[in-house]
């Protein structure tokens, strides 16, 4: 329901920010009425400054003269003196003070709006904005927001979007709705970081999609150490908000991280900034970071877990040497010598022994880490892929069947889904997961035109629903981008064999089975490649392969 406050002859929507008097609606701009709705919010408290720029302005840079202004309208609008106010008290050189008696109401009229907290199943946490002084603390925003996607999708019945896409927006100008309705969620999760020395200052703000409104809203000046606490405030507050009810015993444990060392814990974060960005300098230079934060805390398991995935993801797309197989081995083991209950260590266990073919044993710590997390994306990917290497193609269309479901704006767990239907005959239900996947990647590309993973492997599924002209469109557009990128060279060779151009194929092939990619067991189960396999460039290829 939609919570309405009354006040003389007054009456306040907090949810739309609308103010009606006995006459009819009393226009307001929008920072005005979030400001009013703030200050109504906490009536005859105090409200300050500093809190209503929190709340109002998130942490845009703005003056005093916006809020002054703000105040201005609405003593305009509420026919309220400064000098002798009925509604507004200034609070000298501090803010301000709603002084009304309020009675609170619900409006039945305002359904459509309601803003309970059970109708709000989806969130995005936006990076966020920069206000240090250098503003060199793009790893820090990006890592904080990382750090509560994670934790919130521990949350059962919330819907968190993924990091990939909710990076798109950034900055204090982000429209909220928009941003909000481009993602597909109820609510985003914006704030601000500002850190001097060893000072940390974090503002956040979550917000309701529809209707602007602030449902909650906190600032946090604390030393950099506290950072630890401050993250599980805000994951345990914004949960709490959304669903509308306290969490369970498993979500509170899971929302119990590591903690860490400070100097770790930066680079632990830089580290993880480089991991996802899927190239062979990011991924050494992820791998030096993640070493520093164990330099500096050796029984940091989510830098052991993030070391083992960076030399895993090095060893199948960039060489297959031995000395990654070597670091994922160790890695993983000693992250879950550390933290048994972490998923992530589970996880990069899970593919380190994937990539040693021990496929069985893989299957048991991806099963043990959806256990500990049944809503890890990451956990069901890897699982899908692990399954389909070594040919068990039914338990992959599962897998990825789940991973398109704990991440729906994913395209590629769809797509691959696609594959493995594919292969099993099930056409009618391929084919919804082709059209799936390329609504999906057209989502990621509306925010992003040059998303190289997106372009390519889309590609593929439009191929298989029937646009080809497309499909190859999509690809050329990837490889003229992004010539070297070794996904859009694979994507590209799979999609030159499936359109029957077996030479251009064997080209795209021989570009990147020379630059170390090329996973064997995945190869052999791939049907991209059955029109080639005789082909004897293919044969001597594949002999090279490990």
């Amino acid at each position: 329901m939609n919570r309405v406050v009354s006040f003389d002859r007054y009456r306040f929507e907090s949810a739309t920010g609308r103010l009606w008097s006995e006459s009819g609606e009393i226009r307001l701009t929008p920072k005005a009425a979030a400001v009013l709705g703030a200050l109504v919010t906490r009536a005859q408290q105090p409200v300050t400054k500093e809190e209503l720029f929190a709340t109002v302005w998130s942490g845009a840079v703005v003056s005093d003269d916006a809020l002054t202004s703000c105040v201005q309208e609405l003593r305009k609008a509420l026919g309220d003196d400064a000098k002798q106010p009925r509604f507004i008290e200034t609070r000298h050189r501090r803010g301000y003070r709603f002084i009304a008696p309020l009675s609170v109401e619900t409006d039945a009229s305002a359904l459509e709006i309601s803003s309970s907290p059970r109708d709000l199943t989806a969130i995005a946490v936006l990076p966020f904005t920069d206000m240090s002084p250098g503003r060199d603390q793009d790893y820090l925003c990006e890592g904080l927001a990382e750090e509560l996607i994670n934790a919130l999708t521990h949350i059962d019945g919330l819907r968190v979007a993924a990091r990939s896409s909710s990076s798109q927006f950034r900055g204090p100008a982000v429209d909220v709705r928009a941003a909000g309705k481009q993602l597909g969620v109820d609510a985003l999760l914006e704030g601000s970081v500002r850190k001097t020395d060893a000072r940390l200052r974090i503002t956040v703000q979550l917000v309701e999609v529809d209707t602007g409104f602030h449902r909650w809203s906190r600032r946090f000046d604390r030393q950099l150490e506290d950072v630890f606490a401050i993250e599980d405030e805000i994951a345990e507050s914004v949960a709490t908000s959304l669903r509308g009810a306290d969490l369970s015993g498993r979500e509170k444990q899971a929302l119990q991280r590591p903690q860490t060392a400070i100097e770790s814990y930066e680079y632990f974060l830089r580290g993880r900034q480089h991991l996802p960005r899927m190239r062979q300098g990011d991924l050494e230079q992820s791998i030096e970071m993640f070493t520093r934060a164990i330099d500096f805390d050796a029984s940091y398991a989510p830098a052991w877990a993030g070391l083992a995935m960076a030399h895993a993801t090095l060893f199948e797309w960039f060489g297959a040497k031995d000395d990654d197989l070597e670091g994922a081995d160790r890695a993983s083991r000693k992250a879950l010598e550390l933290a048994p209950n972490l998923a992530d260590a589970h996880v990069a266990r899970g593919c380190a022994l994937a990539l040693s073919r021990e496929y069985d044993e893989a299957q048991q710590y991806f099963s043990e880490a959806i256990r500990i997390n049944p809503h890890s994306f990451d956990a069901y990917y890897y699982c899908g892929r692990a399954c389909f290497a070594c040919g068990k193609v039914e338990r992959s269309v599962e897998m990825f069947q789940k991973a398109a479901e704990a991440r729906l704006e994913d395209f590629q767990s769809p797509i691959l889904l696609e594959q493995s239907l594919r292969m099993l005959g099930r056409m009618q239900e391929a084919r919804a997961a082709g059209r799936e996947g390329v609504t999906r990647a057209e989502r990621i590309l509306a925010l992003n035109p040059l998303d190289a993973r997106a372009l390519s492997i889309g590609s593929l599924a439009l191929f298989e629903i029937g646009e080809s002209a497309r499909a190859l469109e999509w690809s050329r557009r990837s490889l003229e981008h992004f010539p070297d990128d070794m996904s859009t060279l694979v994507n590209a060779a799979c999609l030159a064999s499936r359109a029957g151009l077996k030479e251009e194929a064997l080209g795209f092939l021989e570009r990147v089975f020379a630059r170390g990619w090329g996973k064997k067991d995945w190869i052999e189960h791939d049907p991209d490649y059955d029109c080639l396999r005789e082909h004897p460039r293919f044969r001597s290829l594949f002999a090279k392969l490990k």
